[in-house]
């Protein structure tokens, strides 16, 4: 090939090659520019971890009632994975009950998902013994606890108003102390 055929080539060649480059590269952030903005706008997914949607379930209460975490809709939520038997879920009973007192009249729920194999007798004359006036669900085969993850009990997810996932909390704790009253408080008035 001759040397101006090799230099006329280069000319015609390299910059056809870096519009193109230029032009696709644009065109890429263009479209990734658009996609992010769409996904900002579109609801979170389900995944059982802060900043997505709770999965959503329906079990059956202490009187047989089949309840859905989304009849729930609008409240805050405390949705609290326990067993009788497990001494830090007994523990943390009393100030589960004493917050859902202090907040159940502003849109706050406690929702207990019991995960044990005990009939709804057992569990409710331990819930009647405990003083637990909120709802306890019952997830004898722990396919709930499953589908959110839990790996020890107590473990509790706070929800907001739209479901979302907020604060995950593996272990007891005291639940009328100030910071989760405070949080808990943040998310009532969104």
């Amino acid at each position: 090939m001759s040397k101006r055929l090799s230099i006329l080539l280069g000319l015609i060649v390299v910059p056809g090659v870096t519009f193109g480059i230029i032009y696709f590269t644009q065109c890429s952030k263009e479209d990734t520019e658009k996609n992010q903005a769409i996904k900002k706008e579109e609801a979170p997914q389900e995944a059982p971890k802060e900043g997505f949607l709770a999965p959503q379930f329906a079990l059956n209460d202490l009187s047989g009632n089949l309840v859905r975490l989304g009849d729930f809709k609008g409240k805050v939520v405390l949705l609290n994975f326990w067993a009788s038997w497990c001494a830090p879920c007994r523990r943390e009973i009393p100030s589960l009950e004493r917050l859902y007192e202090m907040r159940k009249d502003r849109g706050f729920e406690i929702v207990a998902v019991n995960s044990e194999r005990a009939s709804a007798s057992q569990i409710a004359s331990f819930a009647d013994a405990n003083r637990m006036s909120f709802p306890i669900l019952l997830n004898p085969q722990g396919d709930v606890s499953g589908n959110y993850w839990v790996r020890a009990i107590p473990t509790s997810f706070l929800l907001d108003k739209k479901g979302v996932i907020r604060w995950k909390i593996v272990g007891g704790r005291e639940w009328d102390g100030p910071d989760v009253l405070t949080t808990i408080d943040q998310l009532l008035g969104e």
